[in-house]
C-alpha cells in the first residue's frame, strides 16, 4: 500500500475507534482479516497511526478546529510526525485509494498550526484529560512542559532477559537482526527503539528466546520497580496485587528460584495464566494463594509487594485509548482502593520486613499522598530511602523525576525514558 492509502484506511479506522468507542488492537484484527491484501509493514504503518491519533488527540483538534478522525489525523501527522505543508498536499490528492483533497479551510488550519498550538491551554497542548492536569501539575514541579510531552511520545519496546536460563549477551545475540540495545538502569534489560510513523516492532512472542523463556517483554521501569523490592534468595515473599505475575516472575528471578513467593490476587481469575507462565520461565519457588485468611496474623513475609490498582497514567502513551476512557471519578475510585489494599497488605509484614509501593501512575494522589497517609496513622512503618535498595552501580542509582520526596521514586519518560512508575519502600519497626 502506498502511504496515501495508509493514511485514508486509518482515517476509516479511527472512526470505528472514536465513534463506537472500539480498542485499536480490536479494529486492527478485523480490519486485517477484511483486507489480506494488506502485509506486515501496511498493518504497522497503520497501528502507529492510530495510536500516535489518540496520543495527540486533544493538540491535533485544537489545532484543526475539528474534531472529526479526519481532522485528528492531519493533526497528528503535523503534530508527531512533523510531515510540513507539500507533503500533506500531495498525499490528501483524491487519487484512489487515497483522502480527499485538503479543503480551502484545512489548508488555512494546518498553515498555521504551530503557531496556535502555542497558545493552547497546557491540557490541549500536551494532551491531555482536563480533569488531570492539576494531577501532573502536582508531580511536576520542574521541567512541566517537557516530561508532560515526553509522556504522549511514541514507547519503545524492552525485554527482560531471564537469567534464570541465559544472559544478557546471549539474547542480544539470538535478537540481533532486531537490533537490541542496552537500557541505561536495569542489567537485565534490553530495548528496541520505536523508529517513526513507519516502524514496526519486533513480534518477539513468535521468536525461539520467548517460547524457551529466555524472555519476558516487559518496560524497563517496571524491572526498577522489582529490583526495588531489595528481595534475595530464601526470603518468603507475598505479592499481593499479582495479576498475571509480571512483577512476580522478576522478583522469583532475584530470589534464583529460592524461597517462596505466594501470589495473591482478588479477581482469580487474573491468577489463569500464571502457571503456563511460570513452566515457560522455569520458575519453580511460588505458590498461588487466592485465601490469605490462614496466614492473616502470622506476620510471615520478609516482602510484602503491592502493585496497586491505578489509573494507569505513566503508560498512556502504551495505550492511549485508556487515556481518553479515564476519569475523575475512577481515579477516586482507584484512591479508594489503594487506601484499603496497602492497609490490608500491611498485616502480613514480618517485623523487619519491607512492604514495597508500586503503581504505573504518575499522579501524586496515587502515590506519595498515599504513603503520606498510610503514615499518618501507621507509626509501626517507616519509609525507607529508594537508593538504599539499589544493589547495584551506585553512580547509576535512577534519579527521581519530580523535586519533592526524595525518599520514594517516580520514573518518567523523560528523565528515564521508561514508562511511568512509583515505588515507596516501607519497613515494619514493631
Amino acid at each position: 500500500m502506498k502511504l496515501a492509502s495508509q493514511i485514508q484506511s486509518s482515517i476509516e479506522i479511527l472512526e470505528q475507534i472514536l465513534n463506537r468507542h472500539r480498542t485499536v488492537p480490536s479494529v486492527m484484527k478485523e480490519w486485517a482479516v477484511n483486507n489480506r491484501y494488506a502485509g506486515v509493514k501496511d498493518r504497522a504503518t497503520i497501528t502507529n497511526i492510530l495510536n500516535a491519533s489518540l496520543r495527540r488527540k486533544s493538540s491535533s483538534s485544537y489545532i484543526m478546529s475539528d474534531d472529526s478522525p479526519r481532522a485528528i489525523l492531519i493533526g497528528t501527522l503535523i503534530n508527531e510526525f512533523q510531515f510540513n505543508n507539500n507533503k500533506l498536499y500531495d498525499l490528501f490528492n483524491n487519487e484512489m485509494h487515497a483522502p480527499e483533497s485538503l479543503s480551502g479551510e484545512e489548508v488555512f488550519k494546518i498553515e498555521g498550526a504551530k503557531d496556535r498550538l502555542k497558545e493552547a491551554k497546557n491540557w490541549i497542548k500536551n494532551d491531555l484529560p482536563e480533569w488531570a492536569i492539576s494531577e501532573y501539575e502536582r508531580t511536576f514541579d520542574i521541567n512541566q512542559d517537557k516530561q508532560l510531552q515526553h509522556l504522549s511520545n511514541m514507547p519503545d519496546l524492552d525485554i527482560r532477559v531471564n537469567s534464570l536460563k541465559t544472559n544478557v549477551s546471549k539474547v542480544e545475540s539470538e535478537l540481533q537482526k532486531f537490533l537490541p540495545i542496552h537500557t541505561l538502569y536495569s542489567p537485565y534489560s534490553l530495548r528496541f527503539k520505536a523508529t517513526g510513523l513507519s516502524h514496526k516492532y519486533p513480534n518477539l512472542e513468535k521468536t525461539l528466546a520467548y517460547s524457551k523463556g529466555h524472555i519476558e517483554i516487559q518496560n524497563e521501569g517496571s524491572q526498577i520497580a522489582s529490583i526495588l523490592s531489595g528481595v534475595i534468595p530464601g526470603q518468603q515473599v507475598l505479592d499481593y496485587c499479582a495479576g498475571h505475575g509480571g512483577k512476580a516472575v522478576v522478583l522469583s528471578m532475584l530470589m534464583n528460584n529460592s524461597g517462596q513467593i505466594f501470589l495473591h490476587d482478588i479477581d482469580e481469575s487474573r491468577l489463569s495464566s500464571v502457571p503456563s507462565r511460570m513452566r515457560r520461565l522455569g520458575i519453580k519457588n511460588y505458590q498461588i494463594k487466592v485465601n490469605l485468611e490462614n496466614i492473616q496474623n502470622s506476620n510471615l513475609f520478609d516482602v510484602v509487594f503491592v502493585d496497586a490498582p491505578c489509573t494507569g497514567s505513566g503508560t498512556w502513551r502504551r495505550k492511549p485509548d485508556l487515556k481518553w476512557r479515564s476519569s475523575k471519578e475512577k481515579l477516586n475510585d482507584n484512591i479508594k482502593a489503594q487506601h484499603d489494599i496497602i492497609r490490608e497488605a500491611s498485616k502480613f509484614v514480618k517485623v523487619g520486613g519491607k512492604l514495597i509501593y508500586v503503581t504505573c501512575s504518575v499522579f501524586d494522589s496515587e502515590n506519595d499522598s498515599q504513603i503520606s497517609d498510610f503514615l499518618s496513622s501507621n507509626s509501626t512503618f517507616k519509609l525507607i530511602n529508594y537508593q538504599t535498595q539499589w544493589k547495584y552501580d551506585e553512580n547509576n542509582i535512577p534519579k527521581n523525576a519530580k523535586s519533592h520526596n526524595e525518599d520514594t521514586l517516580l520514573l518518567s519518560p523523560m528523565t528515564h525514558n521508561t514508562d511511568g512508575f512509583f515505588v515507596a519502600i516501607l519497613e515494619r519497626l514493631a
